[in-house]
């Protein structure tokens, strides 16, 4: 389904001189809109100047809260005649490797803004701070009055034009030495830049120094704003702190934008300023949101709201939220009121306060559909700053915008099918569609660290493979081999594979034989990221589609193009676009978020599956050591996969980081466990835990060395339990594994593993492990086919645990660093978990995780710093 078109007006019309209230709008709690609803007629954006109240749906138009919101003027104090203070300027301006190709820029930006001749009279000194990595931010002038700067050839001037790009992001280092040079009752502006990710020395570090740094500003005349620099910036975060500082927060697009920032912070300065204004929250209110159309901000916060920097002609409103009872709501005496500028800002305060489904509610229950259905899929930080700078525009900008929205009766629902289950569908026909390989080659979007084909030598010098690939044929259309969902990122792969010949790189006949092993099947895989961290790299396919039942699929969920119109007859000849850039990546949430029990399936799931192939283990083909180092050089595996040799682009990462060919971005791990293991990779492999926990007695009643499964497979061997020495520290782990464990090898019919077998439909498996705790040895050709049975049984029950329960909160998590709202879990740090549950063993790098309960279920959430390659220009 199409978002919304807007409709036409022969003239926006011109705002009101005197806000009114709006008109109770149509009563539509509980219905599910379309955007085939009836629209009604685009109002203004309203400022009430009475209570109203609205709901907030969730994207699926469900009722989840309900409001009164009352708009309060803002009491400002009268500004005292006889004070005469000066005005203070900090800019802080990132200079870490990400700025490469803006330093310059930036440069030429400061030049031409601190000297206007407009400044001459204004009584402003102002202070220019640069940061990169932890520990090296520098002053590089400090209160120097402006009118000193504006004289040519000014020594203030030669630091600006000196400004380099040095190293990492330490957005904090910049901010604390800015917070030190504020001065008591000192207007003072405080402009933070940065186009990278906080992550030096780590990402949550940052963010929570960050964050406990603007809280200094609770007592001072001093308000933060914050400009990201293009797409590779952080913005929830520098959102989050220019709406914690009372500031706003630019998404700069281009050098014009930063400029103006600049410049408008600077005229604040030179302006007659209201004092510094604290409103407190009334314990009967829950939230409160400021909003000023000629200031250009909007805050919020659910405590004492910080007003700073504000003209003494500026508008000004404060918004205040009350949550009421469905009962409360129904007999308030209060206009309904749903399309107005509460609700916009209600949005707005809450996506920079990081309530991202929060935000994504408000601007759905405003009924405009343009931007809600624009806005509903929002996950990735580019994401949100588009979202962000839609709502800006029209509270801040443009409010007569609204007119040429369209505005329905009821809630906007996205209606089109997830691109997680889009995949689904995808995966389940893969043999009934192909892909254009050089159409997807056109628009894919790479997100890693470049890599050049082979190895260096001691000076650095790149010495190229010997041999190359060339590949048998064209392969202009190839099936996707596999789609591989990760457990533990927002991130999913598809593979294609093609055939290929392996030939000298300086020309010669293909290579057909290595040491009598025949090279014919030789093949390639290329693996592409359809989504990283959440992020999109190929908004559509090229395809061709030979099964009817795939098209059909395809067309009901609205995805098929041809010719740039939806597709509506199957040809298996004709080449269809798959479009995939306007799709949601999850379903919306609704409803509660409870994980009991997930966990404890998915890791009984895993130790049994682990079982089966460790009996199953198979063994390669046996090759003379002459063989396998003859394949070696040819850069090939004893399974014949391809090994060329690759390295980096760079010789010296922290030189590459500086001249921002590199940079880093920040993404997130997750893991689930309870409260007692903390994740599944604390479970032992199955032949591990066999010899830490059992002994294993052969048929000449020896104990076994080293016992593993597929040593004993048809043997008659026995089982007992190993007398542990008193290093041994048993664990959670062990007790989990053992009960498990006991009933597989028939020493105790504990019946656990009897139930789990059972539960995904492996009879055979578990009428062998009962027959095991009463003596009877199967045959072993019937018991290969019995674990070969049950292994795939366990793998299809586990992914479908996880796509079903885990992988859209995995997704959302992983995109976006937070819980979905519906998640009510207070963040947990390491010490406090460890606190809480003491049997939790936590490693180094786990004690940097932020923790989750979720019923039973600790959902961990690890920052991550990756590299990626960044074009110069």
């Amino acid at each position: 389904m199409a978002p919304p078109k807007k409709t036409t007006t022969a003239a926006k019309p011109k705002a009101p001189a005197k806000p009114k209230a709006v008109a109770k709008a149509p009563a539509t709690r509980g219905k599910k809109a379309t955007l085939t609803a009836e629209a009604g007629a685009a109002p203004l954006l309203v400022r009430p100047d009475e209570a109203t109240k609205f709901t907030l749906y969730n994207l699926l138009g469900e009722p989840r809260a309900y409001y009164l919101v009352e708009p309060k003027p803002l009491d400002r104090p009268a500004p005292d005649p006889k004070k005469k203070s000066v005005a203070h300027s900090v800019i802080v301006v990132d200079r870490s490797g990400s700025m490469y190709s803006a330093m310059a820029d930036t440069r030429d930006t400061l030049l031409k803004l601190l000297t206007l001749d407009e400044y001459a009279q204004f009584d402003i000194v102002v202070t220019l701070i640069s940061y990169s990595s932890e520990g090296d931010a520098t002053c590089h002038f400090e209160r120097t009055p402006i009118r000193e700067i504006m004289k040519a050839n000014s020594k203030y001037q030669a630091e600006i034009k000196r400004l380099q790009v040095t190293g990492a992001t330490c957005i904090s280092g910049g901010l604390k030495l800015a917070l030190e040079k504020i001065k008591p009752d000192e207007l003072t502006a405080i402009t933070v830049h940065s186009d990278g990710y906080a992550n030096d020395p780590s990402a949550n570090t940052e963010a929570a120094t960050l964050m406990t740094l603007v809280t200094r500003l609770k007592s001072t005349d001093a308000f933060v704003n914050t400009i990201a620099y293009t797409d590779y910036s952080d913005f929830r975060l520098l959102n989050r702190l220019a709406n914690a500082g009372s500031g706003a927060c630019v998404k700069a697009g281009n050098i014009a934008a930063v400029y103006n920032s600049l410049y408008s912070s600077t005229k604040v300065l030179g302006s007659s300023v209201t004092p510094p204004i604290d409103v407190p929250l009334e314990k009967e209110f829950d939230y409160q949101v400021f909003v000023s159309r000629s200031a250009a901000r909007v805050n919020g916060t659910a405590g004492e709201l910080s007003i700073r920097g504000l003209k003494d002609e500026d508008d000004a409103v404060v918004y205040k939220y009350k949550k009421l009872t469905r009962a409360e709501y129904d007999k308030l005496d209060a206009p309904e009121a749903q399309t107005t500028e509460a609700v916009f800002a209600f949005s707005r305060a809450n996506l920079a306060d990081g309530n991202l489904n929060t935000a994504k509610y408000a601007l759905g229950s405003t009924f405009d559909a343009t931007l809600a259905i624009t806005h509903s899929r929002a996950l990735t930080n580019n994401q949100s700053a588009a979202f962000a700078a839609d709502l800006d525009t029209l509270l801040l900008l443009n409010p007569n915008e609204l007119a040429s929205h369209t505005v329905l009766t009821e809630v906007p629902v996205n209606r089109r099918i997830p691109l997680l289950e889009l995949v689904k569908i995808l995966d389940a026909h893969r043999d009934g569609f192909t892909i254009n390989r050089r159409a997807l080659a056109d628009v894919y979007v790479r997100r890693g660290l470049k890599r050049l084909q082979g190895s260096r030598d001691d000076s650095g010098k790149l010495i190229e493979p010997t041999l190359k690939t060339e590949f048998v044929a064209d392969d202009e259309y190839l099936p996707i081999t596999s789609f591989e969902v990760n457990r533990n990122t927002a991130t999913m792969n598809l593979m294609l594979v093609r055939k290929v010949r392996l030939v000298p790189a300086a020309g010669g006949a293909p290579i057909t034989n290595v040491a009598g092993i025949d090279l014919s099947g030789l093949t390639t895989f290329n693996n592409y990221t359809l989504i990283g961290d959440g992020e999109l790299n190929i908004p559509y396919f090229k395809v061709r589609i030979s099964d009817p039942k795939l098209f059909a699929a395809l067309q009901k969920a609205g995805v098929l193009l041809l010719d740039g119109t939806p597709a509506d007859k199957h040809d298996p000849a004709a080449e269809y676009t798959l479009k995939l850039d306007d799709l949601p990546v999850v379903p919306p949430f609704s409803g509660s978020l409870n994980l009991t029990g997930v966990f404890d399936e998915l890791a009984r799931l895993k130790v049994l599956s682990s079982v089966c192939a460790a009996h199953l283990k198979e063994e390669s083909a046996e090759l003379a050591p002459e063989q396998v180092e003859e394949l070696k050089k040819h850069y090939l595996s004893k399974s014949l996969y391809l090994n060329f040799p690759t390295t980096n682009p760079y010789t010296d990462l922290k030189q590459a980081l500086a001249e921002g060919s590199v940079d880093t971005r920040t993404s997130y791990k997750i893991d689930i466990g309870d409260r007692t293991i903390l994740n599944l990779s604390k479970l032992h492999s199955a032949n591990k835990f066999l010899d830490r926990m059992y002994e294993v007695v052969g048929t000449d009643g020896k104990p076994l060395d080293k016992p593993a499964f597929e040593d004993v497979l048809d043997d008659t061997a026995t089982y007992k339990h190993k007398q542990l020495s008193a290093k041994v520290k048993v664990t959670k782990v062990d007790d989990f594994m053992k009960g498990l464990f006991d009933d597989f090898l028939g020493l105790k019919a504990t019946g656990q593993a009897v139930k789990v077998l059972e539960s995904v439909g492996a009879d055979k498996l578990a009428a062998i492990v009962k027959a095991h705790s009463q003596g009877t040895q199967p045959a072993k050709a019937a018991f290969v086919e019995a674990l070969a049975d049950a292994k795939r049984k366990l793998e299809d029950r586990s992914e479908d645990v996880f796509r079903t329960k885990l992988s859209p909160l995995v997704f959302y998590v992983g995109a976006t660093g937070l819980l979905p709202d519906e998640a009510d879990a207070k963040a947990l740090s390491a010490e406090q978990l460890q606190a809480k549950y003491p049997d939790l063993a936590l490693s180094k790098d786990e004690k940097e995780g932020t923790f989750f309960e979720l019923g039973d279920t600790i959902l961990s959430v690890y920052a991550k710093t990756e590299y990626f390659s960044r074009d110069q220009k």
